[in-house]
């Protein structure tokens, strides 16, 4: 790596470092606790909700810089509920009465995502079709390579989508 690429690398990071928010992660200064609801699954696909449980919390800590708490005692809530999952080929090579083969596949999770003022008693940020996406290959990776890209999109956006509203 050439060191204006490692320059141009470290004048953001130095530029987020001294940049803060007045509340956790860009969210109003009242807010420092979170409590995360257990995400409802409402797809087919087994054990999606407790994995995109587990990444909410990390991300309220880790990225929202929220301590958490019980619902009773939390500032805010974050609720998602997972509404589809879908595993689609994007890429690949059909031959008439042979079927096909394919290179690529995605997966694409949507769900309703919604972050509580307890305060207010009002939502903060909201959204009833967020998606998250995912790709892999079928012949050199499993459908779990692509769920977790694509789990861990959705909780970049849900992040994103808190810390855009102040």
């Amino acid at each position: 790596m050439t060191w204006s690429r490692l320059g141009s690398l470290a004048v953001p990071l130095v530029a987020a470092a001294c940049y803060s928010f007045s509340g956790g992660g860009g969210l109003p200064g009242h807010i420092r606790t979170a409590y995360v609801e257990p995400v409802e699954n409402q797809s087919t696909r087994f054990g999606l909700a407790e994995t995109l449980t587990e990444r909410l919390l990390d991300a309220a800590r880790q990225r929202l810089g929220l301590q958490l708490a019980s619902e009773d005692e939390a500032d805010a809530v974050i609720r998602a509920t997972i509404r589809q999952y879908s595993d689609d080929a994007v890429s690949f090579d059909a031959v008439e009465g042979q079927g096909a083969d394919v290179f690529q596949r995605r997966i694409t999770i949507t769900a309703t995502v919604e972050i509580l003022d307890r305060a207010q008693d009002l939502a903060i940020w909201s959204s009833q079709s967020l998606s998250g996406a995912g790709e892999y290959e079928p012949g050199s990776e499993t459908e779990d390579v692509g769920t977790e890209i694509a789990i861990e999109n959705l909780v970049q956006k849900i992040v994103d989508g808190a810390q855009s509203q102040w």
